[in-house]
């Protein structure tokens, strides 16, 4: 009795799964938490190929190790409480799927391109060249940047935007909600975990993820897969902290152009995702999805509500 009672508790009733709720609250500690913590404890020191410090090889080193652990752990995660293939995650190595990819990465650096070149013609920007490394060293060292800040977005995606979206819909879809409030309670959802685990305060910072989590969300939402909100994430990485940086947030860390000023009011607020550029870059997308796919919908392919 008491068994069956416990099974009802943690799986559905008409279903092998853990139920929705479960999923919702176990992914950001199983999938981010647990491998996130893992590299960032001793795995590293008592690993001798892993190379330590600041510099690119050892950056990337952990992004690896970070990625291989999450994998993992997104394996046993599909396989014992998901019940699903990692084929329903929304990745594949389709050429339609890698072009997605890259007009979500687009988009977003264009965005700051463009942003910034405005701010700058206005006479409230100023862009100075950081580079002083050598042109063979500089393309590697972009190589390796690029390299960790895709592996970082896309656990990232995978983990809020297709894990914890995608089950808090089907959750919310199995409790008589409409479909438009099913998916709007899994948004929020999926945006207030994915805030929260940036440990951010200050109220333009909250701002600023909030937006970009409801872009990437909505990406997810319109096409059921991760690839253009993995490109968007990605491209808000690479654009806001490789190729343009604040000049005050500048370290050591390799970047192309430092930035100086700002845009007026909100328009101006220098972030990582900078929200003005991701609400553009979502509009250009919008017009991308449409044009690839003929319509705008919500709640395609393997992210929409299902009974639990």
């Amino acid at each position: 009795m008491l068994a069956s009672r416990l099974r009802a508790v943690i799986r559905g009733p008409n279903d092998s799964r853990v139920r929705a709720t479960w999923r919702v609250l176990l992914a950001m500690p199983v999938l981010w938490v647990l491998t996130g913590g893992v590299l960032a404890g001793n795995v590293q020191t008592a690993v001798g190929w892993i190379p330590s410090g600041q510099g690119s090889a050892a950056g990337l080193a952990q992004s690896l190790l970070h990625a291989g652990f999450f994998l993992v752990a997104l394996a046993v995660w599909a396989r014992y409480l998901d019940a699903r293939p990692l084929s329903d995650y929304g990745v594949s190595a389709t050429p339609a799927w890698v072009l997605d990819l890259v007009a979500g990465f687009g988009a977003v650096v264009v965005g700051f391109v463009v942003w910034i070149g405005v701010g700058a013609a206005m006479g409230d920007v100023t862009v100075t060249t950081a580079l002083s490394a050598s042109q063979g060293s500089l393309g590697l060292g972009l190589v390796v940047a690029a390299t960790a800040l895709l592996l970082h977005a896309a656990v990232q995606q995978l983990v809020f935007f297709r894990v914890i979206l995608g089950s808090a819909a089907e959750g919310l879809g199995s409790r008589d909600l409409s479909r438009s409030r099913a998916f709007a309670g899994a948004l929020v959802a999926a945006v207030v975990l994915f805030v929260a685990m940036h440990g951010s305060a200050g109220p333009l910072r909250i701002l600023d993820l909030a937006v970009a989590g409801c872009v990437f969300g909505l990406l997810a939402f319109h096409t059921g897969e991760v690839a253009l909100g993995m490109g968007a994430h990605f491209g808000a990485l690479f654009a806001g902290g490789v190729v343009f940086a604040p000049a005050a947030s500048t370290g050591d860390g390799l970047v192309v152009f430092e930035v100086t000023g700002s845009l007026p009011g909100l328009l101006g607020t220098v972030n990582q995702y900078g929200f003005p550029k991701m609400v553009v870059a979502y509009l250009a997308l919008l017009a991308w999805v449409q044009w690839r796919r003929g319509a705008i919908s919500v709640g395609n392919g393997t992210v929409q509500p299902a009974t639990d």
